[in-house]
């Protein structure tokens, strides 16, 4: 680290009482960032360029600050790893904690898997502009994973550790292309209770693999510009998951099997996963008719001799016992449900990477 780098984050106040405590920008090294659009070129904390945003929708272009599926990764000996962190792009609402929306939480692994560590909780009264601390039980090497909020962005990131602790790269992801997901809230991860219980990023920590989560909370509309960003972004799998966002069955007809034509044409061997929503009704005849557009999408593509698509039927993702207990509010995941929609959308991703 240079000596301006490191003048400039002995600036950095804290409110904590930890002696010996200094912070780190995130931007800077060795802290690796995933899942976002270049954040060390930009200096900013985002999923897609601004310019790709507004083409879309007004909805993308608010949400695509928000760091859903954002990763840091590293390594210290530091006993405690702290955060101070300046949020932005706030999503407030009465259906989800703030340990989703504004938290941090922080996995170690611990040679086997990423073990679950803690959640840097935000205060109620400022949960845009806090401090929070985690403790380790001793001071020796750990691989450290922190993900980022899911409903909010990020302004400023320091991240904390004893000034006499080492600091280097951390652990990287299995080789290969990240996963590549498209979808809804609940691809954005509405509403998890924290951000590593969210599908995409348990599903990743469970085979080291890198991925990449476009989810828009009400804005995942399969719009020609944003297929036209879907097909030029690289991936190992597809994941295409916005049954829930089409506004009818009509627009999803029309937007559906055009997205993946577009994407196909670019990326003609890589694994496409279609999702249907998990919430369906099978009284409901307008929600399994758009599953059926979803599976046509699906069909058409095998009849045409294409190999490597793969359906999940959305009426799995909740399957087994206690299936009306996986929601918050009829329709958003809760852990339970976001726990085994990651065991079946999972196994479909395992099985596209072993190919």
């Amino acid at each position: 680290m240079k000596i301006s780098e490191i003048d400039r984050n002995l600036a950095v106040q804290s409110k904590l009482d930890i002696k010996g405590l200094q912070y780190r920008n995130a931007l800077e090294e060795p802290f690796d960032i995933y899942g976002l659009y270049r954040p060390k070129e930009t200096g900013q904390y985002r999923r897609l360029p601004m310019e790709v945003a507004e083409r879309v929708n007004e909805g993308v272009a608010g949400l695509c600050s928000h760091t859903a599926g954002g990763r840091i990764r590293f390594r210290t000996d530091s006993p405690y790893v702290a955060v101070k962190a300046k949020l932005t792009g706030h999503c407030f609402m009465p259906h989800m904690p703030l340990t989703d929306s504004h938290g941090l939480d922080l996995y170690v692994y611990d040679g086997v898997s990423d073990v679950f560590q803690g959640t840097f909780v935000p205060p109620v009264d400022s949960p845009e502009d806090y401090e929070s601390v985690l403790y380790t039980a001793e001071a020796k090497m750990r691989e450290i994973t922190i993900h980022l909020p899911l409903y909010s962005g990020v302004a400023e990131l320091y991240i904390g550790l004893d000034e006499n602790a080492k600091a280097e790269h951390g652990r990287k992801y299995r080789p290969g292309k990240p996963v590549l997901y498209y979808g809804s809230s609940i691809t954005q991860g509405g509403c998890a209770s924290r951000p590593g219980n969210h599908y995409p990023t348990a599903i990743a920590r469970e085979n080291n693999t890198d991925f990449l989560c476009l989810g828009f909370s009400g804005s995942a509309r399969g719009e020609p510009e944003m297929a036209e960003y879907l097909a030029g972004l690289p991936a190992s799998v597809f994941v295409c998951d916005y049954d829930h966002n089409a506004p009818d069955r009509e627009h999803l007809e029309h937007t559906h099997a055009a997205l993946f034509q577009r994407y196909r044409q670019t990326n003609p061997d890589t694994p496409v996963i279609f999702v249907s929503k998990p919430d369906i009704r099978l009284w409901n005849d307008m929600d399994v008719r758009r599953r059926d557009v979803v599976y046509q999408t699906y069909i058409e593509a095998l009849r045409g001799g294409d190999r490597k698509v793969y359906f999940v039927d959305g009426f799995q993702l909740f399957s087994g016992n206690r299936r009306y207990d996986c929601t918050v509010d009829g329709c958003h995941p809760n852990d339970l449900g976001f726990a085994r929609m990651a065991e079946v959308i999972g196994e479909m991703v395992r099985h596209c990477l072993a190919l």
